[in-house]
């Protein structure tokens, strides 16, 4: 790779834009909780800019943020609250497997504005937690929930043995359409409860629900 060598004497209005211009767009965010680093950790790489020079590590750091949900554990994580989606992917998602908790705790809870959670997580957290407000209540600036159903084609496929090994078969679509209608089901009941919220508890009004398939 060819390298710029007066770049840094260009004038620092021109550096800034440059830095800027490779911001990531819109992403969403896959967050997980790692036990073995005691930390939230994504599938995300780590962004290139927090260590290129100073500079843009502080440009950078003027819109991400080092996402913080359990106080008392790391994250390295970031997000740029504004444009990115936090989305719960896996049932790792907690150090005390209380994402609800969590979201309440957390010091920038007031600036989740996109979240989306894994289906099939959201139905654990239902065993522990029967309100599916609870992990949404206290997003006070939530504008979009989408429970998420993973289009998995590994998980998609039956399996069956013969001779010569392993043979994979399409799974029937009606399964995956009984999927579908599995969280649509969560989706409208979601919605069921936030029409009958009396007390406005979202500045921007009550957060839209979606489903979405990945």
């Amino acid at each position: 790779m060819a390298t710029f060598h007066p770049f840094m004497r260009l004038p620092s209005e021109l550096r800034i834009k440059i830095w800027r211009y490779n911001f990531p767009g819109p992403r969403v965010v896959a967050v997980r909780y790692a036990r073995g680093q005691n930390r939230y950790v994504s599938d995300r790489a780590p962004p290139v800019l927090l260590h290129v020079s100073s500079e843009s590590r502080s440009v950078f750091l003027s819109t991400y943020e080092a996402l913080i949900l359990s106080p008392s554990h790391d994250s390295s994580v970031f997000i740029d609250f504004e444009r990115d989606t936090l989305f719960f992917d896996h049932l790792n998602c907690s150090p005390r497997g209380d994402l609800a908790l969590d979201l309440a705790s957390s010091p920038q809870r007031d600036k989740i504005i996109q979240c989306a959670i894994d289906a099939q997580l959201w139905e654990v957290l239902r065993v522990f937690r029967h309100d599916s407000m609870s992990e949404i209540r206290f997003l006070r600036n939530l504008k979009t929930v989408a429970l998420v159903l993973r289009h998995d084609h590994d998980r998609l496929r039956q399996s069956r043995t013969s001779n010569h090994g392993a043979v994979y078969v399409q799974v029937d679509s009606d399964t995956v359409a009984s999927e579908i209608r599995h969280v649509n089901w969560y989706v409208e009941s979601l919605k069921t409860e936030l029409n009958h919220e009396v007390e406005p508890k979202w500045l921007n009004g009550k957060p839209s629900v979606q489903t979405w398939i990945w």
